[in-house]
């Protein structure tokens, strides 16, 4: 038998481990097993001929929301070109409403539902043995005469039990590499997708360390956690970053998806004696209104997240990115642009925002209607509106995120932004709201890919607020914060050409 591990690399943290893990299961079954990861630059048509050239007798993939449309066809096409493989498909996305995924997907033979490694097993073990016993293998789904039979869910894989992740395929100096610590969510509100039966499962602060070890001394660039709020117990996490910074290797750093609720005093002391650079955190705020996070399932009590995230930036050594989500139940555009003054006063590294999405298996699509949510059939399922925000009022947030990240999260713009808001008195949102309609109205959506040309945009956007408020001198001094901002931007060759061609912006 030829089995092919198949799937198309995304963002989504979990699915960089899926195979490492699957293959460390598999690898020692008495069958020629491949993996491919295609990229997602690939053509659909291309990655499907690979697969049918390889002439496999079985494909699994591995679905997640950004390659799910695009896997399922290749394996619709695959299945066509070779009725007699088998197409087997596994992920988060298809462990709820099984067998409604299977009768929109006729050509898929067996879903493995929830953590697939001990499912895949029992069911290869079932088809190499001629047993066949599909009935007794847990958390598989397959199809019986005109029928489709959904067994209950596996027990819980104790992630202790698996290989480490790269022991067979290693690492190198200068990768970044995915590592997971514990199983199961620590997240539960109702935006959150997870099983619920699924409880957390951790690895032992031994094996953590060990692992991590090997990391440092290969040198590797990054190690992001995949954990979802890798701090749901304090005190664990606490003696990881103790490790991490009695064994820093001065070159590897360390991402993190944090509960910013759940930080104390003497935690944050100890992250503050860490070297600039070895830690980077992700700390999801969502919003600031108590009503609309308690409607979520959230904690309510916001001021002790935004104390510790103000706490965690004046260390000054660490990168801390708080992301809030547009759409959420009950919060319209104001109570919106109150959460975005907010999180950007605490001064964070960025500012990220992303629609509210409801993806299969989480709580919020049941209430939908509950909400007024309309929301896109399509992953990620993003909100389209709510009863308290319209679709147009949602695109312009999404436009005011666009425009955000630029001249707040990648950087450059550190003196200028603030000093615009102190000399004008415009709230953050607006700003920002207002950049960019002054975007779009003068046609300069095309010239923000240029580094020279954002700060010739924010200049005149300056200069227009400057001149309406009647303080035109103020236009020379944000021009100097521009230029000094510009050159640690840009080598002195690509200055000169910048102040040959002045700061007008010259459009076609």
């Amino acid at each position: 038998m030829k089995l092919l591990l198949a799937t198309i690399r995304t963002d989504e943290p979990d699915s960089r481990l899926a195979f490492k893990y699957l293959y460390g299961v598999l690898e020692k079954a008495p069958i020629d097993i491949s993996v491919r990861e295609f990229s997602a630059d690939e053509l659909t048509s291309d990655i499907y001929e690979s697969i049918v050239r390889g002439e496999y007798s079985m494909i699994y993939f591995h679905l997640d929301q950004a390659n799910i449309s695009r896997l399922t066809a290749v394996a619709e096409m695959v299945k066509k070109a070779q009725p007699t493989s088998i197409v087997v498909v596994s992920g988060i996305q298809v462990s709820f409403d099984t067998a409604g995924f299977m009768e929109e997907h006729p050509y898929v033979d067996y879903v493995v539902r929830g953590e697939p490694e001990h499912v895949m097993f029992n069911f290869l073990k079932t088809i190499l043995t001629y047993e066949f016993d599909f009935e007794g293998v847990a958390g598989l789904a397959y199809r019986e005469d005109d029928d489709v039979i959904v067994n209950p869910y596996d027990a819980p894989v104790q992630l202790e039990d698996l290989p480490f992740p790269y022991e067979k395929t290693g690492v190198e100096s200068g990768d970044t590499v995915y590592y997971e610590s514990f199983r199961g969510a620590a997240d539960r509100c109702k935006y959150a997708q997870f099983i619920p039966e699924f409880k957390i499962r951790s690895l032992s602060l031994n094996r953590v360390c060990t692992e991590l070890r090997y990391f440092l001394v290969k040198n590797v660039d990054k190690v992001v956690f995949t954990d979802k709020w890798f701090n749901y117990n304090l005190q664990r996490a606490y003696r990881i970053w103790e490790y991490i910074l009695n064994n820093d290797n001065g070159r590897t750093s360390f991402v993190f998806d944090i509960d910013g609720d759940n930080l104390d005093d003497e935690t944050i002391r100890l992250l503050g004696t860490a070297r600039k650079g070895l830690f980077e955190f992700n700390i999801d705020i969502e919003s600031t209104n108590a009503a609309v996070l308690a409607e979520a399932g959230r904690k309510e009590n916001i001021y002790q997240l935004m104390y510790n995230v103000t706490k965690l930036l004046n260390n000054k050594n660490m990168k801390i990115n708080v992301n809030l989500k547009a759409g959420m139940p009950c919060e319209d555009i104001q109570l919106f642009a109150r959460s975005f003054n907010k999180a950007y006063g605490v001064g964070a590294t960025s500012l990220r925002i992303a629609p509210l999405t409801l993806p299969v298996g989480c709580r919020f699509r049941e209430e939908a209607s509950k909400y007024g949510i309309q929301y896109s059939s399509m992953p990620p399922y993003r909100v389209i509106s709510t009863s308290h925000m319209n679709a147009l009022e949602l695109i312009r947030i999404k436009r005011v995120a666009a425009v955000a990240d630029i001249y707040i999260g990648q950087g450059g713009f550190a003196t200028s932004i603030p000093r615009l808001l102190t000399d004008t008195g415009i709230k953050p949102f607006d700003l920002f709201d207002g950049l960019t309609s002054f975007i779009s109205e003068n046609g300069y959506d095309d010239r923000l890919g240029r580094i020279e040309d954002r700060y010739r945009i924010l200049f005149a956007y300056a200069t227009s607020l400057y001149d309406e408020a009647g303080d035109t001198l103020k236009s020379q001094i944000m021009m100097d914060i521009l230029h000094a901002e510009l050159e640690k931007c840009i080598g002195p060759e690509d200055i000169k050409k910048f102040e040959k061609k002045g700061w007008t912006i010259k459009l076609g």
